[in-house]
């Protein structure tokens, strides 16, 4: 099972990673404190509404957002804790398959009300100081310039995307690769390289499906 990337160095860290696990583990701490589910959705609009002036989190979008938590994952993973990220599940108030197959949500929604999260605040800022230090260096971009280089990079590789993405109701290729799109201008305007960013995306989408709205 490959339960998260960055521990299996399948990606490295970005600032913007760096930047929304700083931002959303205390919400996460929060809704496992007062035992509330929430969507990814909701999450999102949540910490946009909390956090105006940070530009990742206002940038972030939910289909992304459980890659985002793998940061997180580390942390816990780390000092043996439950996996705070249970909290956050689909529209449907269901969590991913994928997720399934490493965790079992209810036992880790149950796990993380026993803990004390105030007591690894220390551990905590430990982690972010040393996350924040590993990470790649990327220049932000532009939307206008995102775009441009998406239509670029997407155009060369129709085929190869085409072949990529299961495609079982025969959808033309606009509706097929529309969901793609928000991710993958989301990575772009991160810094990310584009080969990488689409590989990632449509890996994600099409067999990890680690977030999902």
């Amino acid at each position: 099972m490959e339960e998260n990337h960055f521990l299996n160095e399948f990606r490295k860290p970005t600032p913007t990673d760096a930047v929304l696990a700083k931002h959303y583990y205390p919400m996460l701490c929060e809704l496992a404190k007062q035992q509330k589910l929430t969507t990814f959705k909701e999450f999102v609009n949540a910490a946009k509404e909390r956090f105006p002036n940070v530009e990742e989190v206002q940038n972030a979008i939910p289909v992304s957002t459980g890659r985002r938590f793998e940061f997180i994952r580390t942390y816990t993973k780390k000092y043996n804790l439950p996996d705070l990220s249970a909290w956050v599940t689909n529209q449907s108030g269901l969590n991913s398959t994928q997720y399934l197959a490493d965790f079992n949500p209810e036992a880790e929604r149950e796990a993380t009300q026993t803990i004390d999260w105030d007591d690894y605040a220390g551990e905590w800022n430990d982690f972010i100081g040393t996350l924040q230090k590993a990470t790649i260096k990327v220049k932000r971009r532009k939307e206008s310039e995102a775009i441009a280089i998406m239509a670029t990079h997407a155009l060369a590789l129709r085929q190869k995307i085409e072949a990529s993405i299961p495609n079982p109701k025969k959808l033309q290729y606009s509706k097929l690769v529309q969901p793609f799109r928000a991710p993958i201008l989301e990575g772009l305007m991160e810094g990310k390289d584009v080969e990488d960013v689409f590989d990632d995306v449509i890996f994600d989408m099409t067999r990890s499906r680690s977030a999902q709205e």
